[in-house]
Order: C-alpha cells, then structure tokens, then sequence
C-alpha cells in the first residue's frame, strides 16, 4: 500500500503481507524512558495499556545505542511492532510515524514494513508572529503544540514587541488581549510533554513602536520618540523605513535598565535555555541618539556591542542567544567577532534568495540556523509556492554548510489579516524539509491532503496548486497583489492601465512576467477561484475530513480573492465603474468583514481586530 508520511522517513523498505491489530492489547516498555512514547501510542490505540511484562505484546520499545539521539527503527512483522531508539525524543518521533501509519492503514491491517529514520536538522522551529494584531486562544496555542508535536517539529517560539503582560510595565499591551505569566507557564509545560522547547522571543532593538511611543519610553527611542534625527542620512531612508519611535537606543544606558527589568519577568518563565533577543530591521540605528556613538565607532561595532550586552544580561538567567542577521551581514567583517554560544539566525523568504550564502555562517564558524517562511503575511492565502521554494532551498543551504537548525517563520503583517488556518501546508512542509532534505516534494500537496486533511481525493489538492498559482502573482517583494487589490480605494495607482512586471506562478513554477490588471484579467479569475471554491466546499464537513475545521477559512480566504478581482471588473482597465456595481463590492466587502470578525473571535482573543477592521471600514467609506 502507498503510505503518505509526513515527514518523509530517510528509509523505508516494504514486506509481503499485513499485521492484524487486535481491537486491544498491550504496550511493552524495556526502559521507563520510553513510558511517555508509550503512553502516547495508547492515546490513539485504543484498548490499549502500558506494561513491562515483555510476553505477547502488540507494541515493544526497546533501547538501541546504535541509533542517532533523535532517530528510531520501526519494524512491523506478522506477530507485532517493534520501535527501537537511543532516547525518549526518538521513541517519541517513532510514535508519531506510527500513528500516521495506522490512521492511514484504518487502524486494522499495518503494511510490513522496516523504517530506519533520523533528523537532518536537530533543531525544528516554527516561529508565529504574535505581535501584528491577532493572539490565538490559548486553547488555540496548544492545539498547535499538539499538532506541530505530530509531525517532528520541537522547536517553537512566540514574536513578542509589546504583547506580554509586564507587571512593572502595566501599560505595555495593556489593549491587546496580551499573553500572560499564566499563559507561559501553561504552553511551557505542554511543550515540554511533547518534546517541544518553547523559545523565549522578544523584541529587542527595533520594531519597539508600540511600546517607545508610549510617553513613558519615549526617551530610550533612537528618534526620542518624536522622529528627530541628527545624522544627514535620514533623508536617505525610503518613506516606508521611517517609523517613529522605532528602535531603542544603545547611546542611552537607560536602555540597558529598561530591558533587563523585561527580561527579569519574562525569561524565568520558560524552561529553555535559549533566548531568541530579535534585533532586526533597525533602519533608525545611528541617525538619532547613537549618532556620535555609531560615528566614532562604527554603526555595525555598535550593533555588534548591543549584541554582546545583551548576551551578558541573558546570562543572569540561565540563556545563551540567538538574533536574526540581516543587520550583522552589513559588516561581513564582524561575524568572526560572535561568540561561539550566540546563535545567528539566517532569513529571507523570496523564492530565489541567495541560499548558498549560508556558507559564510560556516567560515566564520558561527552556530546558526536557516530561517525561511510560510509566504502567508501579506496576502489573502499563502503564496505556496514561493514558500516551497523558499523552505527547501534554505534547508538544502542548511544542511550543506552545518545549520544547527531550520526555523520556519509565519509572520502577520498589516494587522495579521492571514490566519492561523492559511499556515498548515507551510508548517507541515518545513516540518518535512528539516527533518529531510531529500524528500520527494514533487506532490506535497498530495501527501498534506492526505495526511492533514484526511482525504485521498486528488481534486483537493489541485484546487491547492491551483489557488498557488493564483495567489503567487506578485508586483512587489513578499506582497501579494490580491490583498493589495482587496485593501485599494478607487484611483489607487494598481487600477491604473498598462502591464506590470512581476512574479507569477503556471502549475507551481514562478516566473517573470508582465500581467495586466484589468477587467478581463479580473473575469478569468474569477472562473478559476469558483471551481476552487466548490472543491472546498465539497470538502468542508465531509466526514472523517478536515479535523481542524481549517476549510472554512480557506473558503472564506477564496471569497475575499474573488472581491478583489471583482474590483479589476469595476474599477480597472475596461471595467464597468457604476453606482450599480460600486454598491455590489461595498455589499459584498461589509459581508466578508462580517464574516472576517466571526472567523477570528471563533478561535482568537479580541487582541487588535481593529487594525484590519479599520482598513475595510476605510474601503467601505471610500468604494
């Protein structure tokens, strides 16, 4: 039989002949290190029960020392299942294929089979944005836990600015529906059950609008938290770099006071001994505060300092940090000056980034990990397949020159519009690519229907190429043009006439190319997002399908597709800009806020809604 397996094992050699599982049976555990895998195979074997009497048992595990820390061997005969591993973790991993392969087997007749597997990444991350406008229920948080656990991922992390409730800083998230202590601790102890570290992540040198422009902070800003700057390079930043009160400045020691009373609340509260310090995108640093700091002794010294002090203040609690490096790879001469136990993180999520400049991690010996994304900020739904390009580049770079790890990143931009729901496909294929590089990727669409969906029907997973390919098309970096389209207000310049250069996608191959946005364009897609939308709907509800109920926010993500190429019909090249038809788009837009606010409160805290209500609201009053 044909196994789906996410991720794909390294080896896997099929017998003749099947297993017949009893209804009940027992579980046989040599080493009581292997009680938690154990009593994770019972929770989906049912009838099921944990002994260490070693006679007639369905189920063994049995230590192997031969075996990679994280590896394990699974052997399915006529008379049994045996599981070996060197650890816990690698039992565990071994469950989870297991499980995959009985729900896939109908639980009753398990295909003979040797599987012999182990990681290519040791460490595998997701990385969710919690800061742009949306908090998931906790609830929410730890089904993901769960679910990322199910596929080999241990490795997660929260993007925090401002959305923690600081005791000795009340006011900072105080409107957001901001995480808790409570909260932490809770998500901690569940990651730890399943084998997951939670990464303490905080924003710690840009991106500190929300909490600098409070009148309390505004002193530590780099522009003082009133957009002055000194250096006469502020003129040089493009409009969209110049965020006021953006970065903390490293020229006033206070900072240094202020950030470590954050840190003394927030980093005991996680088990791990890392500490994800941020510090990227800081386009301010040196035109304000830190002029004559960065002028004497270099802007990229500078950065590189405020690095290193906030290496000595995690240390006081026990956590050795990782930073995203956009900013350090200015000044190439600097990376052999990171201390060995500094992790660099190593982004970019364009389709063609320069993966293969990964080996300068390598030459200077640093420890880093490769970070690509899902492609799912900035749009209606994700761009998939500059994601998949994306991801198995960075891992295919990571493994060659020595990453110590892959970390998969869902941002949410603009008010975090892209939810939760829209990430699975790019969660399930990087939770594949750090655990094996070489797997075959030619149908992953395929095998995530099957395995996270539950369904074998290939008219599913077309309509997911096919909503790629459309969702693809792209005018400006990372930025889809539908949810440009969907937010743009009659006499917006992408209405104007003429072709644009961008990047568009045939059957998950991205291209140059020139695209008119006009009204014709607009109808032809329109044909294309209806045939997906009745696949899904078809979808939607069926039974034994779709457990996480992430179907109806695909429908809803194709209706908001749909309005914004309805809006080329009516308001660009050729179309029919009426009263009428004005009236049919502000109908229909109301009904898909309507349906956006219901959507989010379903699973999600209130947290900052009005970020993108407002943004309908102002298309509404201007349409």
């Amino acid at each position: 039989m044909k196994l789906s397996l996410i991720p794909q094992p390294k080896s896997i050699r099929f017998g003749k002949g099947f297993l017949e599982m009893p209804v009940a049976g027992t579980v046989y555990i040599a080493d009581g290190m292997f009680r938690d895998a154990a009593e994770e195979a019972c929770s989906f074997l049912s009838g099921y029960s944990v002994t260490t009497a070693s006679s007639k048992n369905i189920l063994s595990f049995v230590r192997n020392g031969k075996l990679p820390s994280s590896g394990y061997k699974i052997e399915i005969g006529r008379s049994g299942i045996l599981v070996e591993a060197k650890s816990s973790a690698g039992a565990f991993w071994g469950v989870q294929t297991l499980r995959q392969i009985i729900a896939q087997s109908g639980g009753k007749r398990l295909p003979l089979l040797v599987i012999k597997d182990w990681p290519d990444f040791e460490n595998r991350g997701v990385y969710y944005d919690v800061s742009r406008g949306r908090i998931p229920k906790t609830e929410r948080l730890r089904e993901l836990v769960d679910r990322l656990s199910r596929y080999k991922i241990n490795q997660l992390q929260f993007y925090v600015e401002h959305t923690f409730l600081f005791h000795g800083h009340p006011d900072i998230g105080e409107d957001a529906s901001s995480l808790t202590a409570e909260d932490i601790l809770e998500l901690d102890e569940l990651c730890r059950d399943r084998y997951i570290e939670l990464v303490p992540s905080l924003a710690s040198l840009g991106h500190l609008t929300q909490v600098l422009a409070l009148p309390r902070y505004r002193h530590f800003a780099e522009d003082w938290g009133i957009g002055k700057y000194i250096s006469p390079d502020a003129e040089k930043l493009p409009a969209w770099q110049r965020r006021i009160a953006w970065s903390l400045s490293p020229a006033n020691p206070e900072t240094y006071v202020f950030l470590e009373s954050l840190f003394d609340e927030f980093l005991p509260l996680f088990s791990s001994n890392k500490f994800n310090v941020c510090c990227d995108e800081t386009w301010d640093l040196g035109l304000g505060q830190s002029y004559e700091l960065c002028r004497k002794r270099g802007k990229g010294r500078v950065y590189l300092d405020h690095i290193l002090k906030l290496r000595e203040l995690a240390a006081k609690y026990g956590k050795k940090i990782m930073f995203w490096g956009d900013i350090i790879r200015k000044y190439p001469e600097l990376l052999n000056k990171i201390p060995d136990d500094v992790t660099l993180l190593d982004w970019g999520y364009d389709h063609n980034h320069p993966f293969g400049r990964a080996k300068d991690c390598k030459k200077a010996g640093l420890k880093f990990y490769v970070c690509p994304g899902t492609g799912s900020w900035n749009a209606l739904f994700p761009r998939l397949h500059e994601a998949v390009a994306n991801i198995h580049g960075f891992a295919l770079a990571g493994k060659k020159n020595g990453a110590d790890g892959l970390l998969n990143t869902d941002w949410g931009d603009g008010g975090h519009y892209n939810f939760m729901e829209f990430s699975w496909f790019g969660y399930l294929f990087g939770a594949g690519q750090a655990w094996n590089v070489k797997a075959d990727i030619k149908d992953f669409a395929g095998k995530f229907c099957h395995t996270f969906l539950s369904s074998n029907l290939r008219d599913i997973s077309k309509a997911l190429i096919d909503l790629g390919d459309i969702t693809q098309l792209q005018v400006r970096k990372n930025r889809s043009i539908w949810q440009e389209l969907f937010f743009a207000v009659p006499g917006d310049d992408i209405f104007g006439s003429g072709e644009k250069d961008g990047w568009i996608c045939r059957n998950g191959k991205i291209v140059a190319g020139k695209v008119k946005l006009n009204k014709v364009f607009g109808r032809k897609t329109i044909k294309k997002l209806q045939q997906i939308r009745k696949v899904f709907v078809a979808h939607s509800g069926q039974k034994n399908e779709d457990q996480l109920k992430v179907l109806p926010y695909w429908i809803f993500a194709v209706d908001t597709l749909v309005h914004s190429a309805r809006k080329l019909t009516v308001l660009g090249q050729g179309g029919r800009d009426t009263k009428s038809n004005r009236r049919v788009l502000r109908s229909e837009m109301n009904a898909l806020m309507g349906r956006f606010k219901s959507l989010w409160l379903e699973r999600n805290r209130i947290s900052e809604i009005n970020i993108t209500i407002d943004k309908y609201r102002k298309v509404l009053s201007l349409l």
